[in-house]
Order: C-alpha cells, then sequence, then structure tokens
C-alpha cells in the first residue's frame, strides 16, 4: 500500500510543467500582494472597497490559485501603488 507521499508524489508527477509552472506565478503573486498589505497595514476589507470587489474575492485571490487577470493586476497595483509584474 503506497504512503500519502508516494501518492502525492505520483499525482504530481502527471501535472504538466506548463501548469505547475502557473501555479508557482500565482502563488508567488499572491504572496506578494499579502505582504505588501502587511506593509501597508491595509485589510483584504479595505483593498476590496478600495477596488469596488467583495472581501471574499479579495480572499479568493490571496489563496493562491486564482487566474489573475492582467485587468485585475493593474487594478491592484495602482491601487497600493506598487509594481506587481515585471516584463
Amino acid at each position: 500500500m503506497k504512503t500519502t507521499s508516494q501518492l502525492f508524489d505520483e499525482c504530481l508527477s502527471n501535472v504538466r510543467d506548463d501548469v505547475k509552472i502557473e501555479l508557482d506565478m500565482s502563488f508567488a503573486l499572491a504572496d506578494k500582494i499579502d505582504m505588501i498589505l502587511r506593509e501597508k497595514n491595509i485589510s483584504q476589507k479595505q483593498l476590496a472597497e478600495k477596488i469596488g470587489e467583495t472581501e471574499a474575492e479579495v480572499s479568493r485571490w490571496l489563496g493562491g490559485t486564482h487566474n489573475f487577470t492582467l485587468r485585475t493586476i493593474a487594478k491592484i497595483s495602482d491601487t497600493l501603488g506598487v509594481k506587481l509584474l515585471t516584463i
């Protein structure tokens, strides 16, 4: 019988590399936004109010698996006064 760790490793090995990269990027962006909110002492609720979204939506974004649109990233960047992406 396989251990949980072995099953997880087996599942992970079946995930395409581009999906892994997408998830890494999504989590990194969510972590960066969360860090900036903490530094600026801004709550998720305050961010939501400033950009016209619900607190629940912002919470989903910061969960790390949200597929951010460029529009959303631009709104967050503008609101927080930071550059979230560099290309």
